[in-house]
C-alpha cells in the first residue's frame, strides 16, 4: 500500500471515540520519550483527549502534555479547538487524583489537513503556550512506524492487542535467547516437530511406521487439544513463542481469524485461571469490538512440567482440557517435559494429540553455528568433525547444546576435541539443574545436591564397568547420602531432578534398572569425579578401550596437563591392541589438554608417526595375530594412511608439521621405518592442506630407493592434487616410477601399471 492510500485509510476513519482514539493511544505511547499516556476523554477531560508524561533526559524531569483530538479537517471555525485549548490551561488531577499537574504544552491531532488560517489564529490567541498541530500527513507517517496494524483493517482494540503481544513476544526472545556469549534471538532455525502416534493393541505386529513430520503452526488449529513435548533445551518454549508470534501479526488476522493468548502454565495455575476467565481477561475487550463470531481463539500455555509439584495438577489440567474441548472457538497447546504421567494417565489428555520436539540434524546444527558465528569464519571442517564425533552425537542434539558449541567456536577453539570436555561439563550443567536455577524455576542448592548424586553414581556404574544398576539400589545410595546431610533440599524433588528430569539416566520400570541414557554422560562424570580422587584412574587406563573416553574427559576437565601428557606420549604398548589406541587416541588427548604448552604435542608427535610405521611394517611382515595380516600390502598402507588422516585431521596439530618432518629425518632407525613414518606424516601433512611432506619424501628420497608401495602410494596422492603434480620433481617420480614398473614383472609373467587408484596386472 502506497502512502498516499494509507493517508486516504486516516481521512475515512469513521468513529472519533470508537476507532481514532484507541489508534492514538496505541500510536502516543511509543512515542520517544513519552513515559506515560492517560486516555481523559469524557466530561471531566478539561480539554484534552489524552495527557502524555514526557521525560527530559537532559534535565532529568517529566512534563505534561494535552493532546487535543479531531476527526477531519480543521478550517475557519476553530471555535470548539479554542474551548478546548483553553481548558488544558487548567490544573488537572492525574494518575487517579494522586497528583495535580499543568499541562505545558498542547498538541492538536486531525485526521485530515489543518489550514493555514487556523493555525494563525491558534499562534495569534495564545502566544503564551506551546502548540504543536499533527495534520493526516504527520499522522500517518507516525501510524507507520508505532501501528502498522491500521493499514490491515483490523479493529483498533485488536490491532493494540496484536501488537502489544508480538512486542512482548520479541521481549522475550531477547531475554530467553541467550546462552553462553551468544546471542540466538536474531535468528531461528526451526526444528523438526513429529506426532507422536497411539499406541494401537493389535494381534499382529506390523512394521513400524515411518514418524510423521508436521507442521506445528497447522495442526494445532485442526485439533482443540495439542501437547508439545521436548526434553530440556530443545526449544518447547521458543516454538511456543514462535507460535504465538506468527498469529499475533496482524496482516494474518484477515487470513486465518486466529486471536493468539499467550501464557505460562504455571502463572495460569497460580492465578487459579479457567479458560473462560484467562480469554475475558486477556481479550474480552477484543472480543467485543470484533462483533462477530468468525474467529478462533488459540491458548499457549508453556510448560506444565513446571507446575507438576503435587497430585492436584492433573485434575487442573483435565479440567482445562475438557474446557478445551466444549468450546468451538479454542484451541489449546500445552508444552512439556516427558512425563511418566502422560503414558500412565492417558485420560488426562484424552483427545488431545501429541507432538514431539526431534533433535537437530548434522546439517541443521552447523546451520545454527553459522548463524551464531556470523563474526568469525566457521571453520568447514566443523561439518566433518560433527559428522564423526560419536562423543557429539551422544549430547542432547538440541538448540542448547548447538548455542554452546557456537559460543565456544567463537572464542576461535575450532577443533571439535579441543571444544568437547566443555560442552559436556555445560551440557551436564543444564541437564542437572543449571537451566531451571538460571529460568529461576529451581534452588541452586538443588543443582548442587543433583550434581553430587550423579558422580556418585557415575563412579560406582563405570568403576564397577556395568552396564546398568538396580533403580532400587541407586535410590537407596541417594537417600542415604541425602539423609546424612541437611542441605535443605526436598528429597521428592532431588529424585525427580535425577532420574526424572536430567536426562542423565532412564530406568527400565518393568526390571528397576538404572543405566545411563548415553555412556558417555557416565564417562564424563566419571572424569569430573575422577579430577578430585586420583585414585579412580591411572595411565594404564588410557590405553584400555573401556576408559579411553573418560581419560578423553578427564584430560579436558585438567586442561593444562604436560607431565600427563608427556607420559602417555612416552608409553611403551604391551600389544598390538595399545599400539593401535595410542596411534588413534593420542592426537584426540593432546587436543582435550589444548592449553598445555604446545611444545609437548610438537617434540613428541613424531614418534606416533614412527610406531605407526613399526606397527605397519610387523603387520605386513605377519608378525602380528591381527585379522589385517590378510590384506594386501597396498591394500593395508591404503588402510594405515586413511586412519592417519582421519585421526590426525585437527587445525590444532597444523603448526607442526615441518618440525614433525624434520623430527623423523634426524632419527637413527631403520630405513624401512623411516621413510613409512614420513609418508605417514606427509599423509597427516596433506589432509590439513600442506604438501611440504611429499615434497620432502621425494626430493629426499629418490623413487628406487624407496619401497615401490610408497613410490605408486606418492604417484596416487598426485593424482588427487593437481598442485602437487605440476612440480617438476614429481613428474619426474612418475616417470622413474612407471620405468621401474616396466622393468619389474610380477610372479605371472605380466607387468605391472597403476590405474584407477590401485595396482593392476598390464594384462587386465
Amino acid at each position: 500500500m502506497d502512502f498516499k492510500a494509507k493517508q486516504q485509510m486516516i481521512e475515512d476513519i469513521g468513529a472519533e471515540v470508537q476507532d481514532l482514539h484507541p489508534l492514538l493511544k496505541s500510536v502516543l505511547g511509543k512515542l520517544e520519550n513519552i513515559k506515560g499516556v492517560e486516555y481523559t476523554h469524557g466530561t471531566q477531560e478539561k480539554g484534552a483527549d489524552f495527557v502524555l508524561t514526557r521525560f527530559d533526559p537532559a534535565l532529568g524531569t517529566f512534563s505534561y502534555i494535552g493532546v487535543v483530538v479531531k476527526k477531519g479537517k480543521i478550517t475557519n471555525d476553530i471555535t470548539d479547538i479554542n474551548r478546548q485549548i483553553e481548558e488544558c490551561a487548567l490544573p488537572r488531577l492525574l494518575d487517579g487524583g494522586k497528583r495535580k499537574e499543568r499541562l505545558s504544552e498542547v498538541w492538536v491531532v486531525n485526521t485530515s489537513t489543518i489550514s493555514s488560517n487556523a493555525k494563525d489564529k491558534i499562534f495569534d490567541q495564545y502566544t503564551k503556550q506551546r502548540i504543536e498541530f499533527i495534520d493526516g500527513f504527520k499522522l500517518t507517517q507516525l501510524v507507520d512506524k508505532h501501528a502498522e496494524f491500521f493499514w490491515h483493517q483490523v479493529p483498533s482494540h485488536l490491532g493494540v492487542y496484536l501488537d502489544t503481544l508480538g512486542r512482548r513476544m520479541d521481549l522475550l526472545e531477547k531475554e530467553s535467547g541467550g546462552v553462553g556469549s551468544i546471542a540466538c534471538d536474531g535468528f531461528y532455525i526451526e526444528p523438526d516437530i513429529q506426532e507422536i502416534e497411539r499406541v494401537k493393541y493389535q494381534k499382529k505386529i506390523t512394521k513400524a511406521q515411518k514418524p510423521r513430520l508436521v507442521n506445528i503452526t497447522e495442526e494445532v488449529l485442526k485439533t482443540h487439544v495439542s501437547i508439545l513435548q521436548a526434553d530440556m533445551g530443545f526449544g518447547k518454549s521458543k516454538i511456543l513463542r514462535k507460535l504465538t508470534q506468527f498469529f499475533s501479526a496482524t496482516e494474518r488476522f484477515n487470513e486465518h481469524r486466529v486471536i493468539p493468548v499467550h501464557m505460562s502454565f504455571r502463572k495460569f495455575k497460580e492465578n487459579n485461571l479457567s479458560l473462560a476467565r484467562l480469554i475475558d481477561g486477556e481479550i474480552g475487550q477484543v472480543i467485543n469490538e470484533l462483533n462477530d463470531d468468525h474467529f478462533k481463539i488459540l491458548i499457549a500455555l508453556d510448560g506444565i512440567d513446571e507446575a507438576a509439584v503435587n497430585g492436584d495438577w492433573k485434575d487442573f489440567v483435565r479440567g482445562i482440557v475438557a474446557e478445551a474441548r466444549a468450546n468451538d472457538k479454542v484451541h489449546l497447546i500445552l508444552t512439556t517435559r516427558p512425563l511418566h504421567v502422560l503414558d500412565e494417565d492417558v485420560d488426562i489428555f484424552s483427545g488431545a494429540k501429541r507432538f514431539l520436539v526431534r533433535p537437530l540434524s548434522v546439517p541443521k546444527i552447523v546451520q545454527f553455528v553459522e548463524k551464531a558465528c556470523q563474526a568469525i569464519s566457521v571453520p568447514k571442517k566443523i561439518y566433518e568433525d560433527l559428522q564423526r564425533s560419536d562423543l557429539f552425537k551422544q549430547l542432547p542434539q538440541s538448540p542448547i547444546a548447538a548455542a554452546l558449541l557456537s559460543s565456544l567456536i567463537s572464542q576461535n577453539q575450532n577443533d571439535l576435541p579441543s571444544n568437547l570436555t566443555e560442552l559436556y561439563a555445560k551440557s551436564v550443567e543444564y541437564m542437572l539443574g543449571r537451566w531451571d536455577v538460571q529460568k529461576g524455576r529451581a534452588p541452586e542448592k538443588e543443582y548442587a545436591a543433583a550434581e553430587r548424586i550423579a558422580l556418585m553414581l557415575s563412579e560406582y556404574i563405570v568403576s564397577n564397568q556395568l552396564i546398568w544398576m538396580s533403580f532400587d539400589e541407586a535410590q537407596s545410595m541417594l537417600r542415604e547420602w541425602h539423609g546424612k546431610r541437611n542441605t535443605g533440599v526436598d528429597l521428592e524433588k532431588l529424585e525427580e531432578r535425577v532420574f526424572v528430569k536430567s536426562g542423565i539416566f532412564t530406568v527400565d520400570e518393568d526390571d528397576r534398572k538404572l543405566s545411563f541414557r548415553h555412556r558417555s554422560f557416565g564417562e564424563y562424570l566419571y572424569a569430573k569425579a575422577a579430577s578430585t580422587k586420583a585414585e579412580l584412574i591411572t595411565r594404564e587406563m588410557a590405553f584400555k578401550a573401556y576408559w579411553v573416553e573418560s581419560y578423553f574427559f578427564y584430560i579436558g576437565i585438567k586442561g593444562d596437563c604436560p607431565e600427563l601428557l608427556q607420559d602417555l606420549f612416552s608409553h611403551q604398548p604391551q600389544d598390538e591392541t595399545e599400539s593401535w589406541l595410542k596411534i588413534l587416541a593420542l592426537p584426540d588427548y593432546a587436543l582435550a589438554g589444548y592449553q598445555t604448552e604446545y611444545a609437548i604435542v610438537q617434540s613428541n608427535l613424531p614418534r606416533l608417526f614412527i610406531e605407526a610405521a613399526k606397527l605397519y611394517r610387523d603387520i605386513s611382515q605377519n608378525k602380528t595375530k591381527s585379522k589385517l595380516v590378510e590384506l594386501s600390502e597396498m591394500h593395508l598402507l591404503w588402510f594405515f594412511q586413511r586412519v592417519i588422516r582421519y585421526c590426525y585431521n585437527y587445525d590444532y596439530l597444523k603448526p607442526a608439521i615441518n618440525g614433525v618432518i624434520l623430527e623423523i629425518e634426524a632419527q637413527n632407525i631403520d630405513f624401512e621405518d623411516k621413510v613409512y613414518a614420513l609418508f605417514f606424516a606427509a599423509c597427516f601433512a596433506a589432509q590439513l592442506d600442506d604438501p611440504s611432506g611429499f615434497e620432502f619424501l621425494v626430493k629426499t628420497y629418490p623413487t628406487s630407493k624407496l619401497p615401490l608401495q610408497l613410490s605408486i602410494a606418492i604417484e596416487l596422492e598426485s593424482r588427487t592434487n593437481k598442485d602437487f603434480s605440476k612440480l617438476p620433481i614429481i613428474k619426474a617420480h612418475e616417470k622413474r616410477l612407471k620405468e621401474l614398473l616396466a622393468a619389474k614383472p610380477q610372479a605371472n609373467g605380466s607387468r605391472i601399471n597403476v590405474r584407477g587408484g590401485g595396482l593392476l596386472p598390464s594384462n587386465v
